[in-house]
């Protein structure tokens, strides 16, 4: 399919989102979309699927108009999207087969194979499609990740699928299964499917990519092919100005231990850890999904099943069996799903930046609300997060913004100790940016940092050393000139020698 869109505009209200955008998307190419949050992405993505009909301006299919008058039509054309949050269309109860074919809205009536038997040879097909090589009677909560992900694809393949978006499609991946993932895309890209690929992962988008389109507030700031262009120009483009200096790392770590374990075990997934974190260094922890690092950092806040060993926090031994005694030791956590575990949607930003400081702001049990407002405000101000006021609720934000709200809870109380699990997941450049600032600020103020991350090129510039994890047990530390991409992920995957 080659879709053509010419001068698209759309309006929420006063605020204008769209502004006269234009975007081909040609058959057998990958075209990335990338840009802030609240850069016109999503929006962009629902007048392509439907979901919204423009203010203004045309599409063209196949060299014919088109309108969109909600997503069945832009199925019926061949349309599909995968958002981030894919794993929302599966039914885990059910097996692979069903899922394949259940709900399927574009399905006339006994295209859905009754017989268990046909269900499964029809779904042996369309897993074949996509290289994925799994029983169809398997049922979906078995399947990793990175296989669910497939299915989905393989669920678009099986309607026909002409043009498909993907939504930060390794959002949730690791480094080996997001390889997966770009076999995926190119077997698609050779059948001559037409791809919109959305990330924040520019590393990838270049390496993918036939075209790379940046929207800046509503508008294409810059669209060219990834050999026209840099990864530099490509952050100028999104962010308006020059993000200098992404990594802003100073490491001068001192030589006092401030976190020490000692045999620390976590819920059955992480063994016999022995590890120390100085005032003001960032040591991150490296791995591939299911080597127990998450487990590290949980387990450190009181939110693992079970933990074994000594934890001591500047030479004392401190007891980290709840998130209230982790807290109160001087600990933080920033967990990886800032949406499911972090934040409370619903709430305003005040009430989600002071909820771990209550203790101070209600002392009586009552919240005193206006020096509630006023922390928050204070905190919105320091951290630039971009509110219409502390009373906005948080899910109105975008994901950089929520993040450093998550940020903002912990900083304020000063911690000594400051665990951060995937703390860039989502967010776009500028945010990583200022992200990283504050990392690097809270070195500068003494605190010790542990980073897990599966973005290599953060951990590698983000930390002064770096702890590889596998099957529950460290394996390697590295540091200096031995701290790459290539050595961190080597010794994940078993590959050193």
């Amino acid at each position: 399919m080659r879709l053509e869109l010419h001068q698209i505009h759309q309006s929420f209200g006063d605020n204008a989102v769209l502004k006269g955008v234009d975007l081909t998307v040609e058959p057998g190419r990958v075209t990335a979309l990338v840009g802030e949050n609240g850069a016109g992405k999503s929006t962009l993505t629902r007048v392509i699927s439907g979901v919204h009909q423009p203010d203004g301006g045309r599409l063209v299919v196949d060299g014919h108009e088109a309108a969109f008058h909600g997503p069945q039509d832009a199925m019926a054309r061949g349309i599909r999207v995968i958002y981030q949050e894919f794993r929302q269309n599966l039914f885990p109860h059910l097996d692979i087969a069903s899922n394949l074919f259940v709900l399927d809205p574009t399905a006339r009536f006994g295209r859905f194979p009754v017989r268990r038997a046909a269900r499964r040879r029809a779904a042996r097909e369309i897993l074949d499609r996509v290289g994925l090589d799994v029983d169809p009677s398997r049922l979906v909560s078995s399947l990793g990740v990175a296989e669910q992900q497939q299915l989905v694809i393989a669920k678009a393949m099986s309607e026909d699928v002409r043009l498909l978006i993907l939504d930060e499609p390794t959002a949730a991946l690791d480094d080996a299964e997001s390889e997966l993932l770009f076999t995926q895309v190119a077997r698609l890209r050779d059948q001559g499917v037409a791809l919109v690929y959305i990330s924040h992962r520019l590393k990838e988008v270049f390496a993918l990519a036939d075209e790379v389109v940046v929207l800046r507030d509503g508008q294409v700031a810059l669209a060219a092919a990834p050999a026209e262009t840099s990864e530099a120009e490509v952050v100028t483009a999104m962010a308006g100005r020059s993000v200098e200096d992404l990594y802003p790392r100073h490491s001068d770590p001192t030589e006092r231990p401030r976190l020490e374990l000692s045999g620390f075990s976590a819920s059955g997934l992480v063994a016999d850890l022995d590890l120390v974190v100085h005032e003001g260094e960032v040591v991150g922890i490296g791995g591939v999904a299911g080597s127990g690092k998450g487990e590290i950092p949980r387990g450190l806040f009181g939110l693992a099943s079970t933990v074994d060993g000594e934890v001591r926090i500047d030479g004392e031994v401190v007891e980290l069996s709840s998130p209230r005694r982790a807290i109160a030791a001087g600990v933080a956590y920033v967990s990886p799903d800032r949406q499911a575990e972090g934040l409370l949607l619903q709430q305003s930003v005040g009430a989600n930046i002071s909820l771990a400081s209550l203790p101070d702001l209600a002392p009586r049990g009552v919240v005193r609300r206006g020096e509630e407002r006023r922390v928050a405000g204070d905190m919105v101000t320091r951290l630039g997060i971009r509110t219409r006021s502390v009373d906005t609720e948080v899910g109105d934000l975008s994901g950089g913004n929520q993040q450093k709200v998550l940020f903002a809870r912990w900083l304020r109380r000063r911690p000594r100790v400051l665990l951060l699990d995937e703390p860039t997941r989502g967010v776009d450049v500028a945010a990583k940016a200022d992200i990283y600032r504050l990392i690097d600020e809270q070195t500068r103020e003494g605190t010790a940092i542990l980073l897990v991350s599966s973005d290599l090129p953060e951990l590698v510039a983000m930390c002064d050393r770096v702890i590889v994890v596998r099957h529950g047990r460290a394996v390697a530390e590295l540091s200096g000139p031995a701290l790459t991409e290539e050595s961190v992920l080597a010794h994940a995957l078993e590959s050193a020698s």
